[in-house]
C-alpha cells in the first residue's frame, strides 16, 4: 500500500480530509509566526504552512529519517502573493513524492498510521459470506456496543492473528483445522507489544512453559472473538449450520499465581521517583487498589459519601461499588478534596488536567528509575493493594469486595499462596496442647523448631507456599479441545 492511500485508508480516519488548512480562507486565517503549522499524516511524516510573515508563506513537508532526524523541504507557495501558488493537492502529492524518493532509498522511518486502529486490517470482497466478512460485521457492532479501550484491544489481536490467516475462509466451511492454522499463528507469532515492531516468527520448541501458557491464553482470547463473531452471523441468517460456532472450543490452561506486586519498601522507592501528581496518583491506587480509570472519573463528593471511604462509579463492565478506607488513606483523600468544589475531579495530572493515558510514560520512567522490573504496569499497584491485606490475614471474601470482583475464585486464584504465610502462622500459634510427652519434645527441640522457621521463611515472599508446577498432574480439561489444537500447543505435528 502506498504512502498516501495509508493516511488515507489504514488508521481510523483520513488523515489527508482531516488537514485544517487545506483551503485558502484557512491558511490566510494562520497567523504568521517563525514555526511551521504541522499535520500528521502519518508517523514520521507531515505536511505543514511556513508563513513566517505576510511577505512568504510556503508549503512544506517533514519526513523522519531512518536514524530519527527530521527532515524538511519547501514545497512551493500556498497563497499566491505574486508569484502563484500551489493547491492542496498538488502540495499532498509532491509531499508523498518526495517521503516515497527517501523510502526507495532505505533512508525514511518506517511509517505506520497515526491514531488507534478501529476496523480489521481486511477487505471483504465477493458474494460468498467468509470468516472476515463475519470479523467486520462484529467489529461495526464492537465499535458501537463495546468500549473504546476494549473495541480497540479486540481489533488489535484479531489484525495481530486472524487478517493473515483464515479471513479467506468460507464460514461453512470452517473447522477444526482451521483453529490449528490459527493455533500455529498464535505459536510462532511473538507477540507485540504497543507500537513495537513485529519480530520474526519463533519455533514452539523455543518457547519457555510460561510463553507457552501464555500463547494459550491468547488462543482463548481469538476464540472468544470468533464465537461472538460467529454468533452475529448465525443470529444474522448469514449462514445455514451453526457447525463453525460448535467447532470453537478453548484449550486448558494451567492457572498460574500473580507474583509481579511490591512490597513496602519498593512501594516507597517507586514513590520517590514519581513526578507531584504521578505520586498522587500511585498513592491513590495503593491505598484503594481501584483501577486507573476508576481514580480518573473520582469525584469530591465520592469522597466519604455514605461510608469511611469512597464511592466508585460503574467502569467498563463492573457496576458501582464502595471502597473502605484506612485512616492513612481517607487523610490522603481530605487532603486531596480541600479547596475544591463537589464535581470536581479529586485527582489530575501535573498539567492540571483529568487522567487519561498521559501516567503509562510517566510510569514507566519511575519504574525504571525505581530499578524495578520493567513490566510492571499501573495495574500492578492493584495487585501490590490485595496481596498485601492477604499477607496481613483479610479474608479473601473481604479482599474481593474491595476490588469488585462479584465471585472470590479470582482473588482466590490469583492470591492465594500468599494467604498460606497468614494460614502457617495461625496454626503455629493457635493449636491447643494435645499430648504432654510431645510438648515436652517440641521445648527440647525448640532451637531446631526456631532454626527451621527462621530458614523456611528466608524465601522470596511472594513465592512462599506457591505450589510446584512442574510435575504435577494436570487438571481435567472440562472443554474437549480439537485433537488438532492439542497437536500444534504439544509439538505433535507430523
Amino acid at each position: 500500500m502506498s504512502q498516501m492511500l495509508q493516511a488515507r485508508l489504514a488508521g481510523p480516519q483520513d488523515r489527508i480530509a482531516t488537514c485544517p488548512f487545506q483551503a485558502t480562507r484557512q491558511i490566510e486565517g494562520l497567523n504568521p509566526r517563525n514555526a511551521p503549522y504541522w499535520h500528521h499524516l502519518l508517523i514520521g511524516r507531515h505536511i505543514g504552512i511556513h508563513r513566517p510573515d505576510g511577505r512568504h508563506c510556503n508549503w512544506v513537508a517533514r519526513l523522519l529519517t531512518a536514524d530519527r532526524r527530521h527532515v524538511q523541504k519547501c514545497l512551493g507557495p500556498a497563497l499566491n502573493l505574486g508569484r502563484g501558488s500551489l493547491s492542496f493537492d498538488e502540495a499532498i502529492s509532491d509531499a508523498f513524492a518526495w517521503f516515497e524518493e527517501y523510502a526507495a532509498r532505505g533512508e525514511a522511518a518506517e511509517q505506520a498510521p497515526r491514531g488507534r486502529t478501529d476496523c480489521l486490517c481486511f477487505s471483504p470482497l465477493g458474494e460468498i459470506y467468509t470468516v472476515g466478512h463475519a470479523l467486520q460485521d462484529y467489529t461495526a457492532w464492537s465499535k458501537i456496543a463495546r468500549s473504546r479501550g476494549g473495541h480497540y484491544n479486540m481489533v488489535t489481536l484479531a489484525n495481530h492473528h486472524l487478517t493473515h490467516g483464515v479471513t479467506h475462509v468460507p464460514l461453512e466451511e470452517f473447522t477444526a483445522q482451521h483453529l490449528q492454522t490459527i493455533a500455529l499463528q498464535i505459536i510462532r507469532t511473538p507477540p507485540r507489544h504497543g507500537f513495537s515492531k513485529r519480530h520474526s516468527p519463533v519455533d514452539r520448541d523455543d518457547l519457555s512453559p510460561d510463553e507457552l501458557r501464555r500463547r494459550k491464553r491468547t488462543y482463548n482470547s481469538i476464540i472468544g472473538i470468533l464465537k461472538v463473531a460467529f454468533s452475529h452471523a448465525w443470529d444474522a441468517g448469514k449462514i445455514e449450520t451453526d457447525r463453525p460456532i460448535r467447532c470453537l472450543k478453548r484449550i486448558s490452561v494451567v492457572h498460574t499465581p500473580r507474583l509481579l506486586f511490591l512490597n513496602r519498601d519498593e512501594c516507597r522507592t517507586l514513590l520517590k521517583r514519581c513526578t507531584p501528581a504521578l505520586r498522587n496518583l500511585v498513592l491513590a491506587g495503593l491505598y484503594t487498589g481501584c483501577r486507573v480509570g476508576e481514580l480518573a472519573n473520582l469525584r469530591v463528593e465520592d469522597v466519604g459519601y455514605q461510608i469511611f471511604g469512597l464511592r466508585i462509579s460503574a467502569f467498563k463492565r463492573s457496576p458501582a461499588r464502595f471502597v473502605f478506607l484506612p485512616d492513612e488513606g481517607m487523610a490522603f483523600f481530605l487532603r486531596m478534596i480541600e479547596d475544591k468544589a463537589p464535581r470536581d475531579h479529586v485527582l489530575l495530572s501535573d498539567k492540571g488536567k483529568v487522567w487519561q493515558r498521559q501516567h503509562t510514560n510517566l510510569f514507566r520512567r519511575a519504574v525504571r528509575e525505581a530499578k524495578l522490573p520493567l513490566e510492571f504496569v499501573f495495574h500492578g499497584l492493584r495487585h501490590t493493594y490485595a496481596s498485601d491485606l492477604i499477607r496481613q490475614g483479610v479474608p479473601i471474601e473481604v479482599v474481593a469486595r474491595q476490588l469488585g470482583h462479584a465471585d472470590i475464585r479470582t482473588v482466590a486464584d490469583t492470591y492465594g499462596h500468599i494467604a498460606e504465610q497468614f494460614r502457617e502462622e495461625q496454626i503455629r500459634t493457635r493449636f491447643s496442647p494435645l499430648d504432654d510427652a510431645e510438648l515436652r519434645e517440641a521445648h527440647l527441640r525448640s532451637a531446631q523448631i526456631e532454626a527451621l522457621w527462621h530458614d523456611v521463611r528466608t524465601y522470596d515472599w511472594r513465592m512462599y507456599g506457591a505450589t510446584p508446577t512442574g510435575n504435577e498432574r494436570r487438571p481435567r480439561a472440562l472443554v474437549r479441545t480439537p485433537r488438532e489444537v492439542l497437536e500444534a500447543f504439544e509439538g505433535q505435528l507430523g
